[in-house]
């Protein structure tokens, strides 16, 4: 499975969540998939980068569904998604920084 085929299937597995731990343990699987996959900071990055993009576009579907309640899950479920990657792509830059530099 190359790395757009994860990140596309992520994605469906993250528009069927119903809750936001869900997507917090999807999340948490993909960084540990990402890993143990052995790939370098750059790619995995472009990787995070590219799933918030996505989500980004997850986001603005969720405002037209014609079920409010469907509507505020997927949204509640973009944001946690997205604060989630976000604290994964401040871990990885803080692991890359020198020793003894902040940011």
């Amino acid at each position: 499975m190359t790395l757009d085929e994860y990140r596309e299937t992520l994605i469906a597995r993250l528009r069927a969540c119903q809750h936001t731990a869900d997507a917090r343990s999807l999340l948490a699987e993909a960084s540990l998939f990402l890993t143990n996959s052995r790939i370098n900071r750059m790619t995995q990055d472009r990787f995070w980068e590219t799933l918030e993009e996505e989500l980004d576009a997850v986001g603005e579907d969720a405002k037209f569904l014609g079920d409010p309640r469907a509507a505020a899950v997927l949204g509640a479920v973009v944001a946690a998604a997205r604060a989630r990657i976000a604290r994964y792509r401040q871990r990885d830059d803080s692991d890359a920084s020198p020793a003894g530099q902040n940011g």
